[in-house]
């Protein structure tokens, strides 16, 4: 058998731009940490998250629908970048740059894996598989700034902070009410962890299987915030087996 890996290849590489692309929020809050999350370690992230949930999810649902979802969701931004309408760019530019790469991406790879069709059913929400990564998507967001400030790397006077997300009236309410940046985070993106009775008719899902997703994503969410609150979240090394992490070079 003869193989032609060429435009793989190439494809592999555009994925590997996504290494070297920061995701914006962090940016944006003036996270103070040497490295920073980039694009493919929120895709890792998520394809994580999807596999833990998984035993708690109807099993009706397609994996292999999720995995594409969420393996391809964040592609576009190896060529437009993570941007938001908090830098400026409206979402209709936003989406104007975002359809460009699409049609690029499909036009150039679909030999490949076929973006035409999941990366546009993924914008349309087109069925139970696309809702769940979008969930998913939003509980990581929230998970992220969990972890950051589990780490005390955020200061929210920090000037350089731009006015439109310090100023927002969301985190103005919830800085009043004495609330850190991870608990804005949680709440609100938890408020879009939800299945409307609508959405079950939509994508032909039963009320209980709906509760049951919903249920666990945001069981996890509550987990990882829990442990933020209770302060146990960054004790996981605490437990690595020590003969594991010394050893010896011959030189």
């Amino acid at each position: 058998m003869e193989y032609n890996f060429s435009n793989d290849v190439k494809l592999f590489m555009v994925f590997d731009i996504l290494g070297d692309t920061q995701r914006t929020g962090p940016l944006l809050w003036q996270i103070d940490r040497k490295r920073l999350e980039d694009v493919k370690n929120h895709i890792l992230d998520l394809l994580l998250i999807a596999r833990i949930l998984k035993k708690y999810f109807p099993t009706s649902l397609d994996y292999n629908k999720i995995n594409d979802y969420i393996m391809c969701h964040d592609l576009p931004e190896a060529i437009t970048g993570d941007i938001t309408k908090f830098e400026g760019v409206s979402k209709e530019e936003i989406k104007r740059v975002t359809n460009l790469a699409i049609d690029y991406l499909s036009n150039k790879f679909d030999n490949v894996l076929n973006f035409g069709t999941i990366l546009n059913e993924y914008e349309s929400r087109i069925d139970i598989e696309s809702k769940v990564v979008n969930m998913i998507d939003k509980v990581h967001s929230s998970t992220t700034f969990i972890k950051y400030q589990s780490e005390q790397n955020i200061n929210m006077n920090d000037p350089r902070i731009i006015p439109e997300l310090r100023n927002h009236p969301f985190v103005v309410k919830k800085i009043n009410e004495g609330k850190d940046l991870a608990d804005i985070f949680f709440e609100f993106h938890m408020m879009s962890v939800d299945i409307t009775d609508e959405e079950c008719e939509r994508y032909g899902i039963s009320r209980d299987n709906a509760d049951k997703i919903v249920n666990a994503i945001r069981a996890f969410a509550n987990e990882m915030y829990n442990q933020k609150l209770n302060g146990t979240l960054l004790d996981v090394k605490k437990d690595f087996p020590s003969e594991a992490m010394k050893y010896n070079r011959n030189r």
